[in-house]
């Protein structure tokens, strides 16, 4: 005769419920807590680059509206960005930025969306928002941005005199 196993010890049916309410708390922990351990990866694709190779001219009259015009080299791995891409920019003396002139990649003769290198020659800064109003070192700015929203610049410094 086949006897249930509750009849052979009635303490089972008491400690199973608990055996699996356990089992299932200590699987459910362990799958929250196994990949949250791990760092993100940095980006294998590194951002942004701009070298400012010929800037004109490097000196400029106070009170007078400067015309610039620049050269430079982009390197950009992801790829540059369409509209607005580049970001050209001055910076006084006293730390006060000006915007010059915002960019799309198409604008720039040499670059493309999507280009991954390009080499700009000659571009003139037209402008009129900013005219030199005090004698110094003042930083003029390119900056671009990849297709990953990053940011690569880079700057030459011109002096502005009476």
């Amino acid at each position: 005769m086949m006897r249930r196993i509750d009849q052979i010890n009635p303490w089972i049916n008491e400690r199973i419920p608990l055996f699996l309410l356990f089992s299932g708390v200590l699987v459910g922990c362990g799958g929250t807590t196994g990949g949250s351990d791990f760092l993100p990866l940095p980006d294998p694709i590194p951002a942004p680059a701009l070298t400012i190779t010929d800037l004109s001219p490097r000196t400029v009259s106070v009170g007078q509206t400067p015309t610039f015009v620049v050269s430079f080299r982009v390197e950009a791995p992801a790829g540059i960005r369409g509209s607005n891409a580049f970001l050209a920019s001055v910076t006084t003396p006293l730390g006060n930025f000006v915007t010059l002139g915002a960019f799309d990649a198409s604008q720039l003769p040499g670059c493309s969306i999507g280009a991954t290198a390009c080499t700009v020659t000659g571009l003139t800064l037209t402008q009129n928002s900013f005219t030199p109003t005090q004698t110094g070192s003042h930083q003029l700015t390119i900056s671009v941005f990849d297709q990953r929203d990053r940011l690569g610049s880079g700057s030459l410094t011109f002096n502005s005199v009476l």
